[in-house]
């Protein structure tokens, strides 16, 4: 369990990171519907760095690609991560 000052700062990188992603996608994908999701999580699998920055950005299904080359901006989602925790990353690991 997080404390509030731990719970504060998540939040705050939460923020930073969707505003990173969002400084990608066109303004009217944005006016359109389409949301982008931030979350830490955990891997305890062999390997797996032990804490990832998991992101998914859900497109309203409009019936037209939102965003060139990417079929998923047509009605569906894209999932990506960045290995590292959310309080490490940085607009250029978004950018990437």
């Amino acid at each position: 369990m997080f404390s509030a000052n731990e719970n504060i700062a998540l939040r705050q990188h939460k923020r930073r990171i969707v505003q990173y992603f969002e400084s990608t996608i066109p303004e009217d994908a944005l006016d359109k519907g389409t949301s982008v999701m931030v979350m830490q999580v955990a891997c305890r699998a062999p390997g797996c760095v032990p804490l990832e920055t998991a992101v998914v950005i859900v497109f309203p299904k409009l019936g037209e690609e939102l965003l060139k080359d990417l079929p998923e901006s047509c009605g569906g989602t894209f999932k990506t991560k960045i290995l590292m925790p959310m309080a490490d990353v940085t607009k250029e690991d978004v950018l990437d």
